[in-house]
């Protein structure tokens, strides 16, 4: 029964379906749907191609291996404090290692000599080396003269400060309150849980779904072997906190982000650092370190951070408003890196750049294309013609700056059709 799908006339068809490739070995064209990859026609084929090569190549003639990259030993890595700058990555190694500059291109290994590719991850430019084999090196190199003692730690600012807090925040969250109860808000709520600060202080309780977590100070609990183990270890003045579990009674220390003691009721020894355990009721509690990521009045980010214990772990969260800094400095970062790449392509490296938020660029120019004056609809996205883009009203090809003031709101389409010519918007000059 002929339902209509096929043509009449099969020798029009077999004459315009596209041809594929040979095969290697008797060179019949197979089918063109046949992936690249594929290089004989048949199981026959495949077996002569196999016999052929044996006989070009025995099994026992030497194979030859590509020779592997030599390093040749390196100046071994000193930092320098006053060179060092703090970089987004891995929040040890960085402050050691990262150059005062970001490499370009060009610039020697600092472990094999080899010039830096200027498409090396940007990890790897910040420390000056050539590939995730050098990286790997000059880490091993520079944990050996650390245990050496060769490296003074205490010289590197802020090594390992993994708080985003600075000074200022900290004195102000700092600052007298009284105790507080932070629950879980309701599920139509912007963010689901409460919280206030960088983190507890005593007499505060934290619920989260239902588990409540008390704390208070080491001291006021009379735990003076907790604090005896706290101040031996860290700081002489350290002051640990301790997280009671309402449910449980399981207690938690802790100072910052370090656990140092926990304790499972039922059992007759405390055992350190224990994070998971079984309640009476049968039910399995983890101890977790949450933390809430905000911004403040002012725009500086922040971190929220507290020992609780709950029955499902919470992964690290982020506030609405935190939420929204974050992909505003993802458009400002996207827009300047895409200007830097242009003028590279005109030969200007590391050309400076603003951090312009193109949404600011259009809400000043209230979404009106400033080329062709007809209104920008914010929901369109590229590739729609008339999605809204950055235009520069000196063009980049004649050095225009990346700045708000030559920056102007403009269709795609009025934008690709403007090219690398001035304005309007600005008066060529003479």
């Amino acid at each position: 029964m002929d339902y209509g799908l096929s043509s009449t006339d099969d020798a029009d068809n077999s004459a315009s379906e596209r041809a594929g490739r040979p095969c290697s070995v008797c060179g019949t064209v197979m089918e063109y749907w046949r992936p690249r990859s594929q290089k004989y026609c048949s199981d026959p084929c495949r077996t002569s191609a196999a016999k052929r090569q044996r006989v070009e190549r025995p099994k026992d003639a030497p194979k030859v291996r590509r020779p592997m990259q030599t390093l040749t030993p390196g100046t071994p890595p000193v930092p320098d404090p006053a060179r060092t700058r703090k970089v987004p990555g891995d929040p040890y190694w960085n402050p050691i290692l990262a150059a005062a500059e970001r490499a370009t291109g060009g610039e020697p290994c600092r472990i094999c000599g080899v010039p830096v590719p200027k498409s090396a991850h940007w990890e790897h430019r910040d420390r000056h080396v050539c590939s995730g084999r050098c990286n790997t090196t000059l880490k091993r190199r520079t944990r050996t003269r650390i245990a050496k003692g060769e490296i003074d730690l205490a010289a590197i600012p802020d090594r390992g400060d993994r708080s985003s807090a600075d000074a200022d925040q900290r004195v102000r969250f700092a600052a007298a309150r009284e105790p507080q109860v932070f629950g879980t808000r309701a599920a139509d709520d912007d963010f689901p849980y409460a919280f206030y600060g960088l983190s507890p202080i005593e007499g505060d309780v934290i619920e989260r779904h239902d588990s409540v977590t008390a704390y208070a100070t080491a001291t006021s609990l009379g735990a003076d072997e907790i604090v005896a183990l706290v101040r031996a270890n860290s700081e002489p003045h350290a002051e640990p906190m301790v997280a009671i579990h309402q449910q449980t009674g399981a207690l938690l220390a802790y100072t910052d982000r370090i656990l140092w003691w926990t304790k499972v009721p039922g059992q007759e020894h405390p055992l350190v650092q224990q994070t998971s355990f079984e309640g009476d009721d049968g039910r399995q509690w983890h101890w977790q370190n949450e933390i809430f990521r905000d911004v403040d009045e002012g725009g500086k980010t922040y971190d929220w951070e507290a020992w609780v214990c709950v029955a499902e772990p919470t992964p690290t969260l982020w506030t609405p408003a935190y939420a929204a800094r974050s992909e505003k400095q993802r458009r400002s970062t996207r827009a300047r890196n895409s200007y830097q790449a242009r003028m590279r392509g005109y030969g200007t490296l590391n050309a400076g750049a603003d951090q312009v938020d193109p949404v600011d660029i259009y809400d000043r120019d209230q979404w009106v294309c400033k080329l062709c004056h007809r209104a920008m609809n914010p929901s369109a996205e590229w590739p729609d013609p008339w999605s809204a883009t950055l235009d520069h009203i000196q063009p980049v090809a004649e050095s225009g700056a990346h700045t708000a003031e030559n920056l102007q709101a403009a269709h795609w389409i009025c934008n690709i059709r403007k090219g690398d010519t001035w304005g309007p918007g600005e008066a060529q000059p003479s």
